[in-house]
């Protein structure tokens, strides 16, 4: 029977909203935040870590965004989403430890040399994080521009739609659609090159 009404809890708390538990938190139902933690941890570590690559610093940040979320529950008007918000609490963490951490790029493509690609998302999704170039995917991002890498991340491994991006990172949409065109253009050439160096026969690349 204990079992039994832990699931109809956990199920009568999955039918609430973001925003009822936020409401209820300000109520005075403190206990209810834990709700919302449960609900974006996993998500809030695997953005910041996706960002900073350490999971220590990744947990640092995730605990702080939760910090700030708690803190900051009373000014929250709705004008976003809570996920909306919180995604920008977190991304701002993550940016400012990049800020703090920042080092050297490896990266040495040029837009010019990327040259031109179809803007299309199908094709990117098929073409650069197909599940066999994931490694290389990651390689390749820790090198790009932070502003580039934001929203490659945001959209392909947060699944954030455009005008999400556009709200976390507080830019005009069409600024989305325009680092995310370039971002493609350099990851494309950067994992043709990795391709190519890991070939048969090319130098470093696996004998014959």
């Amino acid at each position: 029977m204990r079992q039994e009404r832990r699931e109809e809890m956990r199920q009568e708390r999955r039918e609430h909203s973001d925003e009822q538990i936020v409401d209820r938190v300000r109520a005075g139902e403190t206990r209810q935040f834990a709700e919302l933690v449960q609900r974006y941890q996993d998500m809030v570590f695997g953005m910041a870590k996706r960002f900073v690559g350490s999971p220590t610093d990744a947990e640092d940040i995730a605990q702080e965004a939760f910090l700030r979320v708690h803190r900051g529950l009373e000014g929250f008007k709705g004008d976003a989403r809570f996920s909306t918000w919180l995604y920008r609490i977190t991304f701002n963490l993550c940016a400012d430890w990049l800020r703090r951490h920042r080092r050297p790029g490896r990266l040495s493509v040029s837009l010019d040399e990327a040259g031109e690609v179809e803007d299309s998302r199908a094709d990117v999704e098929r073409g650069i994080l197909d599940e066999e170039q994931r490694r290389s995917v990651c390689l390749a991002l820790e090198d790009l521009d932070e502003k580039y890498r934001s929203v490659v991340i945001l959209l392909y491994y947060q699944k954030l739609s455009y005008e999400q991006i556009a709200e976390v990172l507080d830019v005009p949409l069409k600024t989305v659609e325009t680092r995310l065109y370039r971002a493609r253009r350099i990851l494309r050439v950067t994992l043709e090159r990795s391709l190519q160096g890991n070939a048969p026969g090319a130098p470093g690349g696996a004998a014959s």
